[in-house]
């Protein structure tokens, strides 16, 4: 007995085992899911900090991390106040991360008063490891 091929078939064999792997991912919380959650939740502790925007992207290439965080304050130094809470219980989050960049500011509720890490004094950069040092380290 000789047995065809058959494309439909095969096809549609693929195209479950796809469906399965995809809705297993979309169903359980994956890492990158997770931190931007934990992240979210710990800059939505602190004082000042209206809500959190963060995303995610763990790849092959590395680690990337940007968090957009708005005020309740309309000025620079209240918005500094609450980036400088944020900060550190955010970056703790990543300590099991050993490499990647992260970006982050906050901004007051219409947008048009934004700080970033340089107004408390972080000497620049993107690397996770750098602000962790910065920020997890002041007493």
């Amino acid at each position: 007995m000789v047995r065809r091929f058959k494309p439909v078939a095969a096809a549609m064999a693929l195209a479950g085992l796809l469906f399965g792997f995809t809705a297993c991912s979309e169903t359980g919380s994956s890492r990158a899911e997770r931190l931007k959650t934990d992240m979210q939740e710990a800059a939505m502790s602190v004082p000042g900090v209206a809500s959190a925007n963060v995303h995610v992207n763990m790849n092959t290439s590395g680690n990337f991390i940007t968090a957009k965080l708005v005020g309740t304050g309309t000025d620079e130094a209240t918005l500094a106040e609450a980036l400088e809470g944020a900060l550190p219980v955010m970056l703790e989050k990543t300590e099991d991360l050993k490499f990647g960049t992260f970006s982050t500011s906050i901004f007051s509720a219409d947008e048009a008063i934004s700080v970033g890490a340089d107004a408390l004094g972080y000497p620049g950069g993107s690397s996770l490891t750098d602000f962790r040092e910065f920020f997890l380290s002041r007493p």
